[in-house]
């Protein structure tokens, strides 16, 4: 079965994707715009993804963060609960340390 990837930029269409996701039983890919982690902030991020799972327990997800170039943007988003993350270039310190946090470093999802 292929999951839908779909581009949420903030909380209304991420509760839409994920309305969307039960009624339909998917299992959806929710991915942030390109260097998301830079203008949004990792609060706010690591916010989105603790409510979509406290609001939606019954919907299987992934929530894919975008940090550009940016490492320290990276382990913030790290540091907020974000549990995958992505970017441009793949950064093998990066992606210790999400392992080490039980989280990701992940190729961006098309």
């Amino acid at each position: 079965m292929i999951r839908p990837v779909i581009l949420v930029r903030d909380w209304r269409s991420t509760e839409e994707a994920l309305q969307a996701a039960r009624a339909d039983g998917t299992s959806p890919i929710l991915i942030t715009p390109e260097g998301a982690a830079s203008f949004y902030g990792a609060g706010y991020l690591g916010a989105l993804q603790q409510r979509a799972e406290s609001e939606f327990p019954d919907v299987t997800f992934e929530l894919v963060v975008d940090c550009g170039d940016a490492p320290g943007h990276a382990l913030a988003c790290l540091r907020s609960g974000v549990k995958r993350i992505s970017m441009r270039e793949h950064n093998d310190k990066i992606a210790d340390i999400a392992r080490q946090m039980g989280a990701q470093l992940i190729r961006r999802p098309k």
